[in-house]
Formats: C-alpha cells, sequence, structure tokens
C-alpha cells in the first residue's frame, strides 16, 4: 500500500536535507518525479522542498487547483506521472474542499494506493488522515475537518506550540484515536511498518496517541513502541 510521512512541523534549514534524503530513500526509483501541490496556500508556490529535490536530480512539477486552465485531465496526469508528492502547510479546510471540487482526492487515493511517497507538514501532514485540528476556522478558530482518509486517525501537528495545546481539551469531541506530532518530530506509515522521524535538531521531539477506548488516555508513543507498531 502507501507511503505516508506526517510531520508535525520543522525539519527546516540545514536540516530540511536530512529530510529529503529519507524521502528519497522511500520511492524505489534513483530519481523519482516529485509533485509540489500547494493547495493548502492557495496555490501560492513556495519553492523549498521543489529546489532541494531539484538539486538532487530528479524531475519536478506543480500543480495548481485553483487556476481555471487545471482540467481533471490535467490532475490526474501529474498525479500518476509523480512518484513523491509534498503538501506544504496552510489550510485544512481550503484544502479539502478543493481537493473534493477538483477530484483531486480520488486520484490521491490512487496514488497512496499505488504505493507513491506522500509527505508534508502541519495541513500538509493533516490531509492525509480522517480528520484534523487546524485553525481554520472562523476568526482562526480550531476545528475538525474531515479529510482524504487514508490513515484511521485524527491529527494535530505542532503539539508542542502553546496554541496547539487546545488540542488536549477537543480531542475527545470526535469519535476517532489521534496521532498529535510536535514540531521536527514525524510519524510514518510506509507499508506495514511504522516508525517515527526526528530532526537532528531536537531528537528529544515527541508523537503522542491518544486512545479512543481508553478515554482519550495520552501515550507517547516513544515509550510505547508497541502501540506505535499496532497503528
Amino acid at each position: 500500500m502507501g507511503k505516508i510521512v506526517a510531520i508535525g512541523g520543522g525539519f527546516g534549514g540545514k536540516y530540511a536535507d536530512f529530510l529529503v534524503r529519507h524521502i528519497l530513500s522511500l520511492s524505489e526509483k534513483e530519481k523519482p518525479n516529485f509533485l509540489e501541490i500547494p493547495t493548502t496556500c492557495y496555490d501560492r508556490f513556495d519553492t523549498s522542498f521543489y529546489s532541494r529535490f531539484f538539486n538532487w536530480g530528479c524531475e519536478v512539477d506543480a500543480l495548481f487547483l485553483t487556476h481555471d486552465y487545471t482540467t481533471e485531465e490535467i490532475i490526474a496526469e501529474k498525479i500518476r506521472k509523480a512518484d513523491v508528492i509534498h503538501v506544504p502547510g496552510g489550510n485544512l479546510r481550503f484544502v479539502s474542499e478543493v481537493w473534493k471540487k477538483t477530484h483531486a482526492d480520488k486520484y490521491l487515493k490512487e496514488a497512496f494506493e499505488q504505493g507513491k511517497v506522500l509527505f508534508g507538514e502541519s495541513s500538509g501532514s493533516m490531509c492525509w488522515f480522517d480528520k484534523g485540528y487546524d485553525d481554520c476556522g472562523p476568526e482562526n478558530e480550531f476545528m475538525f475537518v474531515d479529510c482524504l482518509g487514508l490513515i484511521p486517525y485524527c491529527n494535530c501537528p505542532h503539539y508542542d506550540s502553546e496554541g496547539w495545546q487546545s488540542f488536549n481539551n477537543a480531542v475527545d469531541k470526535q469519535p476517532l484515536s489521534a496521532i498529535a506530532c510536535e514540531n521536527d518530530a514525524a510519524i510514518c506509515f510506509v507499508d506495514d511498518k511504522r516508525y517515527l522521524l526526528k530532526s537532528p535538531e531536537r531528537v528529544d521531539a515527541r508523537c503522542w496517541f491518544f486512545d479512543a477506548e481508553d478515554g482519550y488516555k495520552r501515550y507517547d508513543l516513544d515509550a510505547h513502541p508497541e502501540i506505535l507498531a499496532a497503528l
């Protein structure tokens, strides 16, 4: 099945190449085709990962879903050609609405089933889950958003940031177990394997599991590898 690297945030600066090397290692190609889908940030194109994959010799492209010229045929062609797909942070509610409207969601699910590498940070992490917890409500209020459903949990990024701590009191408002990732930490779903990836800048960064079947009790996935393996 698919390969997803869901990043809480961070992995920037000199440590971005550490992440890129790991993403490249997950692809079965030496120089995979890389696709940026920046819908989360209203298609305002950030070249940070785009340029890094280009520098590693990959063929790179971008898919702008808010542009009138982008047909479903173009969407299908670009996603099917890609081996690695990146979604940056931004507005989770907006990306979910646009993906449904343009049918990009259908082709992204297809990409997952074909074993392509999907990764992103913040909203680009949450979009792969069943639900995400994002500050995209009226006046930047936090809300739960229905997402692609490739991973059957709710996701919260930036969990070590003060504002995102409101997730602790909101997580039991939806019927799913949840995963919260701190900045500089990622949870990886690679075929049948589950593991954590940390930025060398912050090896103490954590990912947490909230168990809906145990009153949303919180578990440190570093301290509970048996829970991580069973996700």
